[in-house]
């Protein structure tokens, strides 16, 4: 069974480069998401290195909670890197058609937000007594999905960079030089 989790935040934009690189905070560490877990509403909390070992070539980037295995991702993951606050995460977005509207939403400031969808693995949930809280301490990283409405606060797609060595450009700036 795969479980899904999202997370937003603001975004930042980066200039350089083809622009084609989303990166972000993915998933916040300590920090509580209401959600449903085999049709029960649960508070959930990831810990940090819940989600170690995980190899990001392996996790593609779509722009929905994919319904079956026909469902196409938009990009693949480049690097996951587990912070103090949060994973952080860089992806790689394909030039498709619906990879490219992520892209121009991305680029115009819509607040996007990452929703993740992961497998438990043995022993990495730890629930309350009557099971209306878990903790998750090991899971199995699925895919990120680019969403609207998120599970958890203070993550999501915060820029879109072209490369490794990108520096970030303040939204407000960003805007100046449009609009200005």
């Amino acid at each position: 069974m795969i479980h899904t989790r999202q997370l937003t935040s603001s975004l930042a934009l980066r200039d350089d480069g083809d622009g084609r690189t989303l990166v972000g905070p993915f998933l916040p560490w300590n920090t509580t998401a209401r959600v449903v877990d085999r049709g029960r509403l649960v508070d959930e909390t990831f810990t940090r290195g819940a989600l170690a070992g995980t190899d990001p070539g392996r996790v593609p980037l779509t722009a929905t909670h994919p319904r079956d295995a026909g469902t196409l991702p938009i990009g693949v993951t480049l690097e996951i890197d587990e912070r103090s606050d949060a994973a952080y995460g860089s992806w790689r977005v394909s030039d498709t058609l619906l990879g490219n509207e992520v892209l121009a939403l991305a680029r115009d400031g819509v607040p996007l937000g990452l929703s993740v969808g992961f497998m438990e693995l043995p022993g990495g949930s730890s629930w309350s007594p009557d099971r209306s809280r878990v903790t998750r301490t090991r899971a199995a990283l699925d895919h990120v999905a680019v969403v609207r409405v998120p599970a958890y606060e203070g993550a999501g797609v915060v820029g879109v960079r072209a490369g490794e060595s990108a520096r970030p450009t303040p939204v407000l700036l960003t805007l100046l030089r449009r609009h200005g």
